[in-house]
C-alpha cells in the first residue's frame, strides 16, 4: 500500500482503527508514518506515550532519522500534557537538533514553536519570545500564513501570561486578519477566544471594578468562537470556550442583580454542555474548567451542601490521575471562596496558606527549568560549532584532493603553507571566538537571570495584591448584606486599580442602621493601607460606644475616628506635612423615630424626595490634619418619608475625565441631573444606567476605547419605606 493511499486510509478512521492499522503493518516505513499520524489523533495521553517510544525504537531500527524527531515531538507533547516540563524540554531539543542537521526548516519551525510553548509555561517569557521570533522567521520564509497566524496566537497567550493585556491583543488581532484572508475558520475561532480570553483577565484584575462592559465584551467573543468551532465541528474548541463562558455568566449574575437568575441558568447551560461534549468524545482536559465555574453556581444558589458534594467528588477525580497534585491548585481560590461563605476561615485561611506555598515552589522549580534549558541550548551551540568546524575541515581536504598532479610537489608545499597558515588563523578566530562567546554567553546569562528574577518579583507582588483585594473585599459589606440591612440599595464600587483607598461600610445594631462612604487619600496599595485602617476603626468605634445612647450620632463619631486617625498616623496638631487620612459621609438611620442623621467631611449628602433633589454639605475638613481647621463635625438631622433615596459618592465619580480632546469633568452638577433623569426606576434599574453613563462618558466615540480610570469610583444610593 503505498503513502498516500495509507494516509487516506488514515484519515477515514478514528483513533481505535488506526491503533488495528498500525498493528496489522510490517516493521517499515509505512508503519512508522501509521504511527505518527495515529499519535497526533489519539485522545489517550498513555497510549501516545507507548507508541510514540514504539515509533522511536523503530526509527533507530530502520536508521530511518527523521521519525526517531518525531517520536521525541510526540514525548515532549506527553511530557508537557504531564506538567513534567524538563523532560518535555529535553525531547524537543533532541528533535530540533536532527532537524537542524536534516535541513528540514519546516518541521525545525514547528520544533522551535513548540519548545517556546514549553517555556512559557514555566513563566520563562524572554526565552519563549525568542523561540517564537525564530519560529515566526521560518514559516514567513516559508510563506506559510496558518502557521504565521499560529506564532501570533501563542505570542497572545504569552503577553496574557505576562498581564500585557494590549500586547496580547494586537497579536490576535494580527492572527484574524491573517485567518481572515486564508479562511480558516478554526483560526478566526482561536483568535475570538484568545480576544476573550485577554477581555476576560483584564477584568479579573479589576474584578470589584464592575466594568460590565468589559465582561459582556468577553463575553461576546466567546460566544463567536464557541458558535464558529460548532460550525466546524472542532471539538477541542468547543470545549476551550464552554468552560470561560460558564465562568463570565457566573461573574455577570453578580454584577447585574435585575438578571441574576437568568444569567445563573445561562452559566449551569454552558456547564452542562460542556460536560456532555467531554463525556460524548472521551475528552477530559476541560473536567477542572467546567467544575470551578459549577461550584460556583452552586454558591451562588446558596446550595453549599450541593457544593460541598462535587468539591469533594472533583477532588477525588483529580487526585485518581497520574498528574493529579498538578492541577489541585487550580481550585484552592474555589476553596477559600466556598470555606469563606460558609464560615469555616480557618479552612479558608489554611488553603490561603497552601495557595503561597506552591506559588513559592513553583518559583523554585522555575529556577530549575531555567538551569536545565541553558544546559540544553549550551550543548545545541556547541554541536553546531562542531558540525561547522566539521564542514570546514571537509571543505579544506576537498581542496587538496583536487591540486595539480603535474605540480604535485609545489602544490604539496603550498598546500601544507596553506593547512598551516590557515590552521594558525582557524586558532587564533577560534580562541577570539570562545572568548568572545564566553562572554556574550556571560552577559546573556546574567540578562536571563535579572528578567527571571524581575519576572518573578512581579507575579509575586501581582499575586500578593490580589490576594490583598480579597481581604479588602471580604473587610467591606457584600450586596447581600447591604441588602439585609437597607432592603432597596445599590454600590457601584470601581477601583482605579486592583485595591482601592475608597470604601463603604454599615452596620445594624437594634434599631439603628449606620452607613459610612469613604475616599482615603492615595489609591492602590497606600490608600488600601488606609481604608483597611478607616473599616477597623469604625469598627471599635461602633463596638465600644452606646448606639442606643443620645449622645451617640455621626457627628461625634467622627470627632472621635479624626482624633484616632491622628494618633493612628502619629499626625501633630503643629505640623501639617503629613496630611494623609480621608473625606467621609456617615449616617444613622433611626428605624423608629423614622430621621436619618448626617455628617460629613468632604463628602455631601444627595436626598431625592418627590421629584426634588436637596443636598446636605458636608464640613470642608477631614479625618486628619488640616491646618487652621479643628472643630467639632456638624450634625444634620433629616425626618425621612416613604420613598426618599439618599445617595453618598466619593469624588472619583464626578473628577472622572471623559475622552475628548479638551478632557472635561464629569463634575458634580452632571451626577443631580443623571440622578434627577432617571428618580423614576427602582435602584438595581437605575445602578445600570448609571454604569452605562460613566463607560459612555470614559469612551471615545472615533476608537471606541475607553481612556484611564482617573480615580477610585464609589457611589451608594439607599431608598427608606
Amino acid at each position: 500500500m503505498g503513502l498516500l493511499a495509507l494516509s487516506i486510509r488514515l484519515l477515514a478512521q478514528d483513533a481505535d482503527s488506526l491503533l488495528n492499522v498500525v498493528r496489522a503493518l510490517p516493521d517499515n516505513a509505512e508503519k512508522l508514518e501509521a504511527i505518527d499520524k495515529m499519535c497526533h489523533v489519539h485522545p489517550n495521553v498513555d497510549t501516545i506515550e507507548k507508541y510514540a517510544r514504539i515509533e522511536h525504537d523503530l526509527a533507530s531500527k530502520l536508521q530511518i532519522i527523521e521519525y526517531k524527531a518525531d517520536a521525541h515531538d510526540n514525548l515532549s507533547w506527553v511530557s508537557h500534557c504531564r506538567h513534567d516540563f524538563v523532560e518535555a524540554m529535553n525531547h524537543r531539543m533532541e528533535a530540533i537538533q536532527i532537524w537542524d542537521s536534516l535541513g528540514r526548516e519546516r518541521d525545525l519551525a514547528f520544533s522551535y514553536m513548540n519548545y517556546a510553548t514549553t517555556l512559557m509555561s514555566i513563566k520563562s517569557y524572554i526565552l519563549a519570545d525568542e523561540y517564537y521570533q525564530k519560529s515566526f522567521e521560518l514559516f514567513t520564509r516559508l510563506s506559510d500564513s496558518a502557521y504565521m497566524s499560529r506564532v501570533f496566537q501563542y505570542l497572545g497567550i504569552l503577553n496574557i501570561g505576562n498581564l500585557a493585556y494590549d500586547n496580547a491583543d494586537e497579536f490576535y488581532q494580527s492572527a484574524l486578519d491573517i485567518d481572515m484572508k486564508i479562511n480558516d475558520k478554526r483560526g478566526v475561532a482561536y483568535d475570538f477566544s484568545g480576544l476573550g480570553h485577554s477581555a476576560l483577565e483584564r477584568f479579573h484584575d479589576h474584578y470589584s471594578d464592575t466594568n460590565i462592559a468589559l465582561l459582556r465584551h468577553a463575553k461576546h467573543l466567546m460566544i463567536k468562537s464557541y458558535h464558529i468551532a460548532d460550525s466546524i465541528n472542532d471539538i477541542s474548541m468547543q470545549l476551550y470556550s464552554v468552560p470561560k463562558l460558564s465562568e463570565i455568566y457566573i461573574y455577570e449574575s453578580k454584577l447585574d442583580v435585575a438578571r441574576s437568575r437568568q444569567l445563573l441558568d445561562s452559566s449551569l447551560y454552558y456547564y452542562k454542555l460542556g460536560t456532555k461534549i467531554s463525556d460524548d468524545y472521551g475528552y477530559d482536559f476541560a473536567y477542572i474548567g467546567l467544575q470551578i465555574p459549577y461550584i460556583n453556581y452552586l454558591m451562588q444558589k446558596k446550595l453549599y451542601g450541593k457544593a460541598r458534594e462535587v468539591i469533594d467528588q472533583t477532588i477525588s477525580t483529580i487526585r485518581s490521575r497520574p498528574d493529579g497534585e498538578s492541577q489541585l491548585s487550580a481550585l484552592y481560590q474555589t476553596l477559600i471562596d466556598f470555606n469563606a461563605a460558609t464560615g469555616n476561615y480557618a479552612e479558608a485561611y489554611r488553603y490561603s496558606q497552601r495557595q503561597y506555598s506552591d506559588l513559592l515552589a513553583e518559583n523554585s522549580k522555575n529556577n530549575q527549568y531555567k538551569l536545565t534549558q541553558t544546559r540544553f541550548i549550551t550543548e545545541y551551540t556547541a554541536k553546531l560549532n562542531e558540525r561547522v568546524i566539521a564542514e570546514r575541515e571537509r571543505e579544506l581536504t576537498h581542496k587538496i584532493k583536487e591540486s595539480n598532479q603535474r605540480r604535485i610537489i609545489v602544490s604539496i608545499l603550498f598546500g601544507f603553507f596553506l593547512v598551516s597558515g590557515l590552521a594558525v588563523l582557524f586558532l587564533v578566530s577560534t580562541i577570539k571566538r570562545k572568548r568572545m562567546n564566553a562572554v556574550l554567553a556571560a552577559a546573556q546569562q546574567n540578562l536571563i537571570e535579572q528578567n527571571h528574577l524581575i519576572n518573578e518579583a512581579n507575579h509575586k507582588i501581582i499575586s500578593g495584591i490580589r490576594y490583598a483585594r480579597h481581604i479588602q473585599d471580604v473587610a467591606m459589606p457584600n450586596i447581600e448584606l447591604m441588602n439585609s440591612i437597607f432592603g432597596d440599595c445599590m454600590v457601584i464600587f470601581r477601583p482605579r486599580d486592583i485595591v482601592s483607598g475608597d470604601f463603604y461600610w454599615a452596620t445594624q445594631i437594634g434599631r439603628y442602621k449606620a452607613l459610612a462612604v469613604a475616599d482615603c487619600t492615595g489609591h492602590g496599595v497606600p490608600g488600601a493601607l488606609l481604608s483597611i485602617l478607616g473599616i477597623s476603626m469604625l469598627n471599635d468605634l461602633v463596638a465600644s460606644s452606646n448606639m442606643h445612647g443620645p449622645e451617640v450620632s455621626p457627628a461625634r463619631l467622627l470627632n472621635t475616628l479624626r482624633t484616632k486617625m491622628r494618633e493612628s498616623l502619629r499626625q501633630k496638631s503643629d505640623d501639617y506635612t503629613n496630611q494623609d487620612g480621608m473625606d467621609i459621609a456617615m449616617c444613622i438611620y433611626d428605624t423608629q423615630a423614622k430621621c436619618v442623621q448626617y455628617a460629613g467631611a468632604f463628602r455631601p449628602l444627595l436626598l431625592v424626595r418627590r421629584g426634588e433633589l436637596i443636598q446636605y454639605e458636608a464640613d470642608r475638613m477631614p479625618i486628619g490634619t488640616q491646618m487652621n481647621v479643628d472643630k467639632p463635625f456638624t450634625n444634620n438631622i433629616i425626618d425621612v418619608e416613604d420613598d426618599d433615596v439618599i445617595y453618598l459618592y466619593t469624588d472619583g465619580v464626578t473628577d472622572q475625565f471623559n475622552a475628548e480632546e479638551d478632557a472635561m469633568k464629569f463634575t458634580a452638577p452632571r451626577l443631580r441631573e443623571l440622578i434627577m433623569a432617571n428618580q423614576h426606576l427602582n435602584l438595581n434599574q437605575q445602578k445600570l444606567v448609571f454604569e452605562h453613563t460613566f463607560d459612555e462618558w470614559r469612551t471615545s466615540p472615533q476608537t471606541g476605547e475607553m481612556v484611564h480610570q482617573t480615580d477610585d469610583m464609589l457611589l451608594v444610593g439607599v431608598k427608606f419605606g
